[in-house]
Order: structure tokens, then sequence, then C-alpha cells
């Protein structure tokens, strides 16, 4: 089976703006999952929005469900399209990156697709119902060490993602165990290479090199008509926290590769890469 062609460079318009950013983030924390890039992505001239998913951050509390999950996001690009008339990039990290695929296929029918590029981070594993279940109740059998409860100083998180990154990542508040089964249990009812193949702009799988949740990488970018694989010589499953620097270099450098590629129509010419 031959890999498909690569897009051809589009025309570049020099005063172009940067296109939009929405930023989803993973289970149990919120949009402060972001707080390490959000700041150089708008000194970059990206728009940035970022969304709590049910049941996290603002909307903590509130049950979990994948049509809500879906409103969140949806509305968030058709949000940020309509603020600028420009094409959206859409980013997601673990639970977020994988919801972003189901999301981008959804958006990517017509009649008037509003996607630039998709960038998937430590989301590409195709769990099972079993697999779920079981990762649901590893990550909930963690809140019984006393250390979890600490606010931001909570040992395991400072230990994994530094204090910088433990800051950010509890910021935004962190989400009652009890939405951990029913998200998973959305994800896990999803095929997500099927997804990947009904999204016709770039999609990059973004991942450290420590990342747990990369099993499938090879096949999820091959089941996108323009997918890539992009393994970083560093960082783990949250390696926007554990190397915020090294990782926005890394983001603003593909999402500006993507705005040169995107095979989409868009409203605006796209600008000449970094």
């Amino acid at each position: 089976m031959t890999a498909p062609e690569a897009p051809a460079p589009r025309a570049v318009g020099p005063a172009a703006p940067p296109w939009p950013v929405v930023l989803v983030h993973g289970t149990r924390t919120s949009h402060s999952q972001w707080d390490l890039q959000t700041p150089s992505l708008r000194a970059a001239g990206h728009p940035v929005i970022t969304p709590d998913l049910p049941g996290h951050g603002t909307d903590r509390g509130a049950p979990f469900t994948l049509e809500a999950a879906e409103a969140v996001i949806e509305d968030a690009v058709q949000a940020a399209h309509a603020a600028t008339g420009l094409p959206v990039h859409l980013v997601g990290s673990s639970l977020g990156g994988m919801l972003a695929i189901h999301s981008a296929a959804r958006l990517s029918t017509p009649p008037r697709p509003v996607l630039g590029s998709v960038i998937a981070c430590g989301a590409a594993v195709q769990p099972t119902p079993g697999a779920a279940r079981l990762y649901a109740r590893l990550m909930t059998a963690g809140d019984l060490l006393p250390s979890m409860h600490s606010g931001t100083a909570a040992f395991p998180f400072t230990w994994l993602l530094g204090p910088v990154g433990a800051r950010a990542y509890l910021r935004g508040g962190r989400a009652d165990r009890d939405v951990v089964a029913p998200a998973f249990a959305a994800v896990a009812s999803l095929d997500l290479r099927s997804e990947l193949a009904r999204i016709p702009v770039p999609v990059t799988f973004l991942h450290g090199r420590g990342d747990q949740l990369r099993l499938h990488e090879r096949s999820f970018a091959a089941a996108a008509p323009h997918g890539r694989l992009e393994l970083l010589s560093y960082g783990n499953h949250m390696v926007n926290l554990v190397r915020p620097e090294r990782f926005t270099a890394d983001l603003l450098r593909v999402l500006a590769r993507a705005e040169t590629t995107s095979p989409g129509p868009v409203t605006a010419p796209a600008r000449h890469g970094r």
C-alpha cells in the first residue's frame, strides 16, 4: 500500500495572521494544563481558547458524557473560526487528544469545514472497554494516598511534573474521580482509526519519548490521510508540563508547518512557516 501523497504547499500571503488554536486538556486536570504554552502562543499571534471538558475545571461536578464533550470542543472550534474567519488548530492532550480526533472527524463533514490541523499529544492508543476500566481503576486508586490531597505541592505531582508543571496541572482544580470511568468508557466506544481516516487536514502525533499512551502511534499516523508522527527526544505523557519550553517551541513549529501545507479549504491565505 503506497503512502498518501503529501499535500502541495499552499499560496502564502505576507500579512496573513496566525490561525487560532483550541487546546483541550487531559483527564482530571483543566484548562490550566496549558498555562505554560498559552503566553507563547499568544505572543506569536495565535488567538487561543482553552475550554474545560465536562466534569473538569469550571464545569467540575457536572457529569461527563461523550455528547457534552463533543459540544465543548466543537463549540470552541466554531467560536474560534467565527471570531477570526481562519482555520483552527485543534490540539489535545491524552483524553483531550482522543476527543479532539473524534471531534475533528465530526467537524470535517460538509458543507463548511473549519479545521486547519489536528495535533494529538499522548493520544495514540485505541482503548478497549476492559483496558479503559482497568486504567480508570488505577487512576482513581491513587486518590487513596494522603499526599494526593496537599494542593499544588502534592508530592506525586511535583515528582512527576516538577513544581512549575504541578502548579499548572492543579491550578484549575482536579476533577472528582467519578469522572474517570465515564470519560475512559467514552473514548473506548470510539473507533479512532476510522475517525482519523475522515480528517482531511494535517494530523500530527506529537509525543514525548517516555509517553505510555503511544502504543498505536504508527498505525494512527498511517490512518490519517495527512498523518505524521513526531517522536520528541524528551518528556513523558505530560510532556507539555515537564519540558514546557522545548515542547512549546516544537508545538509552534508544527502549527507553522500546518499553516503552509493544510489541504483543507480556508478563508484566508496561509503564511510562511517560521
